[in-house]
């Protein structure tokens, strides 16, 4: 797909209230100055492509640590969008308290379950009770204006500026690799076929071994690392299966591997961090 430099004529939809990483992984792909949408969760960010109310969504799926996020795969396969890019983002934790709190002052930190999962070493260094939340940065938002001194919340350097509030530690993953892989979604039009890396959806299909035949068809005609990085909850029998291909006949090697299998062609991108302009 080829870069643009011009301004985006709509926000780019995220889940997560201000300061969530989706907001810095959209800034980081879009450019610093793209204007973002928050929204509740990564189907009302899809949504919001086909309401017209965002150019594209930026949604996380899988973390270095804890793997896939529950639940993503039917954000992509609720309407017409395709995946036009990533952005792997490096996570760095930071413990957020009301101004004026020690850490020795916590009970109990909060998080998305996600979050206090990639943590948990940390926290149980300091005896800390946990408390999960479906939306960090909302909770951010929360902490501030009860002004709790017994709560921390697990955040990032972006919601403490956000909401005003003191980073009272950082780097608390229990893993100094953490990183968590977000997909750039847009209208289904902006669907390109050049790329080194494709995705698609497959399914429904009567039986979860017929994915063990794809992947080898289709390392059979060239594809590298192909997986099933999470499937659907309808009735778990949708898939998302990706694969690398080098070739440059990545979607002719995936009609011929998928042949009469029910399945539609999500898109092509280069896995690359490299920023671009929606437009």
């Amino acid at each position: 797909m080829q870069s643009s430099t011009k301004t985006p004529m709509l926000p780019i939809a995220v889940p997560g209230a201000r300061g969530a990483y989706s907001q810095t992984a959209a800034r980081r792909f879009f450019g610093t100055n793209s204007p973002v949408l928050a929204c509740k969760d990564s189907g009302a960010a899809v949504r919001a492509i086909a309401e017209g109310r965002a150019s594209h969504a930026v949604i996380p799926v899988e973390n270095s640590i804890t793997g896939a996020f529950h639940g993503v795969a039917d954000a992509f396969f609720q309407g017409d969008v395709a995946i036009v890019g990533e952005v792997l983002l490096p996570i760095r934790h930071a413990l957020l308290a009301v101004p004026g709190t020690r850490l020795e002052d916590l009970s109990v930190v909060c998080s998305h379950a996600t979050t206090l999962a990639q943590c948990r070493d940390w926290i149980a260094s300091w005896s800390l009770a946990t408390a999960p939340v479906p939306d960090t940065a909302e909770a951010a938002e929360g902490l501030a204006a009860s002004g709790d001194s017994a709560l921390g919340v697990i955040g990032n350097r972006e919601m403490a500026a956000s909401y005003g509030l003191e980073i009272l530690a950082e780097g608390l993953s229990d893993r100094p690799d953490n990183r968590t892989r977000f997909l750039v979604l847009g209208d289904v039009a902006e669907q390109g076929e050049e790329g080194l890396r494709f995705a698609v959806q497959v399914g429904p299909v009567r039986t979860p071994r017929l994915l063990k035949t794809l992947r080898i068809q289709l390392e059979s005609l060239g594809a590298s690392r192909v997986r099933v990085p999470f499937l659907g909850s309808e009735d778990g029998r949708r898939f998302l299966v990706e694969f690398d291909h080098r070739k440059g006949d990545g979607p002719r090697a995936l009609e011929s591997a998928c042949g009469s299998l029910p399945h539609r062609f999500l898109g092509a991108w280069s896995p690359t961090n490299s920023p671009r302009r929606a437009g």
